[in-house]
């Protein structure tokens, strides 16, 4: 017998002395006993025995079949069992293997990775994959650092230009529209007007508005409904998307109406959000609905801008009023009040000609007395005649009502007159300059576009000449109240009105009775210089002055009176031309050597005099003429003269 023959039989003696063998011959034993016993309790005790037995044998079974395949190893199964505290294995075991086959089980080696203690629990490290994909978000993808955050609040268009730009960017991104855009629908004006867009185009409007017609944006703004294009014809393309300059070959084009609520609860389309696509069918019901979202909050920012614009056209208002008034207190006149309207005006509104229309008592008409024009084409000039029968601004006065004219091509009636040199284009708006007793004229803007007047401007156009309109009103009871006072409060002369009767029946009675009659004007020399220096209290107080001494040297039958703001006029009875002058040097020298105090300041002052005596022949009018001729000439010649008629 061979060696290897020795071995197995050596390894079955071993295997048949061990107590396996011996657990397997009880179970056998019990066996024949359960058999051959006649009682229920054996039988029952030695079953139990042979049941153990044989699962005792299993397991030792499958031991032998484990160590006779791990021959080529030279390791059991139960070499492979691992410790608690050992390191953990990676085996290999196929289970494919067959049952008389020997199994084989074996251990795979591989590279530990090194472990480096931490005190503290840390993320995982991203995979070079995720690093590359996924970037760091910082501030500017959460926040536009470059836009104008702290937006002006006289500028709430600015604010809302650029809001809604962002939205239209989002949308964009959102639909992958190739563009969308926001049109104003202006249906006073019949135009639809571009606000912003973001397009990928470089074929989109020039021109930022076109007229309303039968193209997509206009149907939508005009019925308010929204509307879906899955295709879009390219020969129809020009006329069914005017914001595009030439063809750029969509496909698909939705637009949805933007609605607003004014204060009467009205709720209309104010504009149209419009996004076209490249592709065919690009948007649908789901589109709609999400477009619909953003459309309610552009409609939130119209609301948010449009009482920002009536605050600030409020405000503007106001602050027109108060300059306007603050010029009339200090410098009170028709001409200030009329200046400063003109001015104001053209704070609150864009034009390219003014005009204002007054009575005159001169010529006993209607005339143009202020004109201001700002583009330098021909147009009407001042003292021109406004024909209240057929013209605008007739009618205007006739009626004391507005007119508002969006485009002169369609009227057929003159702005002032029929022989006017202007063409008839743009828009005109006239409003009476009136108050609750009396119209004292109109004032008229004209722009060279048409519609350029919307309502809120006539609104505030409007308020603006009320306020105008009232300071002339205050000025007006004035110069009635004036007429009956004969004495004027702060020089104690006649007043002009009184003045003047008072001379006129002097003349009259200087050719009754042929008595010498002498007139004389004063007039403070350089008062332009002392109003800006001591301010109007200053120049009363230096008026005042000068009529007191006035005063004192007149006889009690001559008469003193104040012609103008600062004028003053002596009528000399029984008086000479030739004394007249005299007495008139004799006051020049003195007023000249008086020394005015105003506060704690104080400074001496000249007058310029004109004297003209009564000639034959001569009327009131020609006597006040020659007065006022002589002393205008004296001004001229530096002041501090006295020159006779």
């Amino acid at each position: 017998m061979t060696d290897a023959g020795n071995s197995a039989l050596d390894r079955m003696r071993r295997r048949l002395l061990t107590p396996n063998a011996a657990v397997g011959l009880l179970g056998v034993v019990a066996l024949v006993i359960s058999v051959m016993a006649g009682t229920l309790v054996v039988r029952v005790v030695c079953g139990l025995v042979v049941i153990g037995a044989a699962a005792y044998f299993v397991a030792w079974r499958s031991t032998i079949r484990t160590e006779e395949g791990d021959e080529d190893t030279g390791k059991t199964v139960e070499e492979y069992s691992q410790s608690p505290e050992g390191p953990m294995k990676k085996l290999l075991f196929d289970d494919y293997q067959s049952s008389s086959s020997r199994y084989v089980v074996k251990e795979l080696e591989e590279e530990r990775e090194k472990v480096v203690p931490s005190s503290r629990t840390t993320l995982p490290a991203m995979s070079s994959l995720k690093a590359e994909t996924i970037r760091q978000m910082e501030i500017p993808d959460f926040f536009d650092l470059d836009a104008d955050t702290s937006y002006s609040e006289t500028e709430p268009k600015s604010e809302f230009h650029s809001l809604v730009n962002k939205v239209l960017l989002v949308l964009k991104d959102v639909l992958f529209a190739h563009s969308v855009a926001f049109f104003w629908a202006n249906r006073e004006k019949g135009q639809m007007v571009l606000e912003s867009m973001a397009t990928d185009s470089d074929h989109f409007m020039s021109e930022r508005r076109f007229a309303m017609e039968r193209d997509l944006v206009s149907q939508v703004a005009l019925s308010g409904k929204p509307q879906v294009l899955g295709r879009v014809n390219p020969s129809s393309e020009k006329d069914l998307l005017r914001y595009y300059d030439s063809p750029t070959y969509v496909k698909s084009v939705l637009g949805v109406p933007v609605f607003y609520m004014d204060s009467a609860r009205d709720i209309r389309p104010v504009g149209v959000i419009v996004a076209d696509s490249k592709a065919e069918d690009a948007f649908g019901q789901e589109t709609l609905e999400l477009l619909g979202r953003f459309t309610k909050l552009v409609s939130a920012l119209v609301k948010s801008y449009t009482d920002k614009y009536d605050l600030l056209l409020d405000s503007e208002l106001l602050s027109s009023i108060r300059r306007l008034q603050d010029k009339v207190k200090s410098d009170p006149g028709e001409q200030t009040i009329l200046n400063a309207l003109a001015d104001e005006t053209h704070r609150l509104a864009n034009w390219d000609y003014l005009t204002m229309a007054m009575f005159s008592d001169e010529s006993r008409a209607w005339t143009l007395q202020k004109v201001v024009n700002r583009s330098g084409d021909a147009y009407v000039s001042p003292g021109q005649t406004v024909d209240v029968e057929g013209s605008i601004v007739g009618g205007v006065i006739a009626t004391n009502r507005v007119a508002s004219v969006a485009d002169l091509t369609t009227e057929t009636r003159p702005r002032y007159h029929g022989a006017e040199p202007a063409g008839k284009q743009g828009s005109f708006l006239c409003v009476p300059i009136s108050s609750v007793n009396r119209c004292y004229g109109a004032l008229a803007v004209e722009s060279r576009r048409a519609g350029q007047f919307s309502g809120s401007e006539v609104e505030t156009i409007y308020r603006l000449v009320e306020n105008a309109a009232a300071s002339l009103e205050v000025l007006y009871m004035n110069s009635v109240a004036k007429d009956f006072v004969a004495v004027d409060h702060l020089t104690g002369a006649l007043t002009k009105k009184h003045f003047a009767l008072t001379l006129e029946e002097e003349v009259r009675r200087a050719d009754d009775f042929g008595n010498d009659l002498a007139c004389v004007s004063i007039a403070i020399d350089g008062i332009g210089e002392h109003l800006v220096r001591y301010g109007r209290e200053g120049c009363d107080v230096v008026l005042s002055e000068i009529a007191g001494l006035l005063r004192s040297n007149v006889r009690a039958y001559d008469a003193l009176g104040r012609l103008e703001q600062d004028r003053l006029g002596v009528l000399l009875i029984n008086t000479t031309a030739s004394d007249a002058y005299v007495w008139a040097e004799k006051m020049r020298k003195m007023i000249s050597s008086h020394v005015v105090t105003v506060g704690a300041r104080s400074f001496s002052i000249t007058v310029s005099v004109g004297v003209c005596g009564l000639s034959e022949g001569m009327e009131t009018a020609d006597l006040m003429a020659g007065t006022t001729q002589v002393l205008d000439d004296a001004m001229e010649h530096g002041g501090n003269l006295v020159r006779v008629y």
